[in-house]
């Protein structure tokens, strides 16, 4: 009985061996695949750039107005995110969920253009 089991081990230890042979081929297979993929995007993205040309630069005469309405729109919503879990009553000013807002506005509003 005793050599029986002995077997039995040996034979699922064989098994799992087996299994793990075969997961590592797969992990290196995918792995191949990955960088075939990887080497694709770049040949293609290198294409792309060479045909368009490289990328023109943000200009600085871009209107500042649309960086100030940014601006205020997350200031915004960090006010009136900060207003509503404090409604809520579950929050109070001590929370840090509440004093990361708070410092997140304070950041909001000194880098808020006049």
């Amino acid at each position: 009985m005793a050599r029986l089991k002995k077997q039995q081990a040996e034979l699922e230890a064989m098994r799992l061996r087996y299994l793990a042979t075969e997961e590592k081929e797969a992990v290196r297979q995918d792995r191949q695949e990955l960088d075939d993929i990887r080497n694709e995007l770049n040949r293609l993205k290198k294409q792309e750039e060479e045909r368009l040309g490289p990328a023109p630069a943000e200009s600085d005469s871009a209107p500042s107005l649309n960086l100030n309405e940014s601006a205020e729109e997350h200031l915004s919503r960090l006010l009136e995110e900060r207003d509503t879990l404090l409604r809520t009553g579950v929050y109070t000013h001590e929370d840090r969920i509440i004093a990361e807002l708070n410092r997140q506005i304070q950041e909001a509003m000194r880098d808020r253009k006049p």
